[in-house]
């Protein structure tokens, strides 16, 4: 289990160093390639509305909400104040993207863990992925269940239809898959790309992608992780890597996007840049 430390000074370093983090989680995201049916700098994969370039400007201008919503965590406000800085970023999103929905995704999700590790940063100057893990349940679970209200997306259409997770009960939870795939992966975590890829694998096992059951439904999601199971191994590279660029083109040409897997490989990649000295 990793530990990060850190002496950052007071609530304003603190948030300014994890938005840093964040936007470069954000970025690694969109830069991993292949991981099949994603966009990427490479192409948009199974997206005709946008691309690499749209998402950069996108994750940029969200460098600011995450400090704000760090900054005020560390200070103290509780999640129910901070719901405003998210619409807040939704807006600033879909003004830079002319009505694209690049990051809603992780505007919910990576704001959730940043808020989390600003708050355990203010009490403790080491912790562990535990630790993080066990801190975004006790700041967040409560109020997700009790007060916070699902808008209707496509989202809330798939959890209604299907019987699966949202966005919403997979962070009461914890994010739980996205730390225990993190934490199975950390011994290849030097290798940026096949950490990546393999971490892809994992999440679309493991969790029910939303968009993908919008998009092509149960029987898209049982053959994009068919294939994802058959052809990514962890013990051989180079021949997962040459796989997964096929399974890219299979993808895209089946309309398999796996939007949830692409949000939680952003937290994936947060907790690299925290906790991995590899990433520093």
């Amino acid at each position: 289990m990793q530990t990060f430390q850190h002496s950052l000074p007071n609530p304003y370093k603190i948030a300014r160093y994890f938005a840093k983090k964040a936007v470069q989680a954000l970025y690694d995201e969109v830069a991993l390639y292949p991981k099949p049916g994603l966009v990427s700098f490479i192409d948009s994969g199974a997206h005709q509305d946008m691309n690499g370039a749209l998402f950069f400007r996108s994750l940029f201008g969200l460098r600011h909400y995450f400090f704000q919503i760090g900054l005020h965590t560390a200070l103290g406000s509780s999640p129910k104040k901070l719901v405003t800085f998210g619409l807040n970023a939704e807006k600033t999103m879909l003004k830079i993207t002319g009505g694209v929905n690049t990051h809603r995704g992780a505007i919910f999700a990576l704001g959730i863990l940043c808020t989390s590790i600003c708050k355990l940063s203010a009490k403790y100057h080491a912790f562990s992925t535990e630790d993080l893990h066990y801190a975004v349940i006790e700041q967040w679970a409560q109020y997700l269940e009790k007060e916070h209200q699902n808008r209707d997306t496509h989202g809330t259409l798939v959890t209604k239809r299907y019987a699966v997770p949202d966005a919403k009960q997979t962070a009461i939870q914890g994010y739980k898959a996205v730390f225990h795939t993190y934490n199975e992966l950390s011994n290849i975590i030097h290798d940026q790309t096949f950490f990546g890829l393999l971490a892809y694998q994992r999440l679309l096992l493991a969790i029910d992608d939303i968009n993908i059951l919008y998009r092509t439904g149960p029987e898209g999601l049982e053959f994009a992780r068919y294939h994802v199971q058959q052809d990514i191994c962890q013990n051989n590279r180079e021949k997962s890597i040459q796989k997964a660029i096929e399974l890219h083109q299979l993808f895209s040409k089946k309309n398999i996007s796996p939007g949830g897997v692409a949000d939680m490989l952003g937290l994936i990649y947060f907790l690299r840049h925290v906790f991995s000295r590899e990433a520093k």
